[in-house]
């Protein structure tokens, strides 16, 4: 699953810099990544005390995996890029905030009565993984929602938004009409809000899709917390492909 990798991204640069605060993610994804060792590579293109960081990260495979053995024994031109993102950060404390309008969504489904376990749980490892609920009401429509919760109640974290808001974007209403398709990720970005003054322990996430155009289709996102405040918003551009045959939707 893509939201894995979102995060093992986002680890490297907080790792690289602790203290900082996500403020975007921006992934383009080159080739398919295949489960097994990887190189994370990092860019520091602006770095500030006090200010916004621009780091690029990349997560490279060779074509066999294998494992990284030395520094020296490093050669790049065996490795082959499967992810490239641009990932901005700060550590500025909060600063202006004129907010007239909610960002709250009033719609936020029930927990209890509305929401119900999801089919691709399968898809993310499972249950002892990954908890993952859905409403399915309106994808007539082109909208989802899902709610997202680690399995032992660990609090959910920027990596955790960048993980959840990737895993979501599957164009169920295109499956009701018949088509059988796969799918690629083209591109998929993340815009964080303020994190929340207390601790988060369930992620909603309502999904709007658009037509499928040359074999292209848009979803937007949209991450509450469990009281509706909104964490951050994500778009996701994805190609889709007959099963059968390369040509494109």
């Amino acid at each position: 699953m893509t939201g894995y990798l979102n995060s093992i991204m986002i680890d490297a640069v907080f790792q690289h810099m602790p203290g900082q605060r996500m403020v975007a993610y921006n992934a383009f994804f080159f080739k398919q990544s295949v489960v097994g060792p990887c190189l994370i590579e990092l860019v520091s293109l602006k770095t500030r005390k006090e200010g916004y960081c621009v780091f690029q990260v990349a997560l490279k495979q060779l074509s066999t995996p294998a494992p990284f053995t030395t520094l020296n024994a490093y050669n790049p031109s065996a490795y082959v890029t499967k992810l490239h993102t641009i990932i901005t950060t700060t550590s500025r404390p909060d600063g202006f905030t004129f907010a007239p309008l909610s960002e709250n969504d009033p719609g936020l489904p029930n927990f209890n009565t509305q929401m119900k376990p999801s089919k691709m749980i399968s898809l993310a490892g499972g249950v002892k993984t990954l908890k993952i609920f859905e409403n399915l009401d309106q994808q007539d429509k082109g909208e989802l929602w899902h709610a997202f919760e680690w399995p032992h109640g660990e609090p959910i974290d920027a990596k955790s938004i960048g993980c959840f808001a990737d895993i979501a974007t599957i164009p169920r209403p295109f499956k009701q009409k018949g088509l059988e398709f796969r799918r690629a990720s083209l591109q998929f970005e993340v815009a964080y809000r303020v994190p929340p003054s207390k601790p988060t322990q369930r992620v909603f996430l309502k999904i709007t899709m658009g037509n499928i155009v040359n074999g292209i289709t848009d979803a937007d996102g949209w991450l509450y917390d469990q009281d509706g405040y909104l964490l951050g918003t994500a778009r996701h551009h994805i190609s889709l492909m007959k099963k059968r045959g390369e040509q494109k939707l």
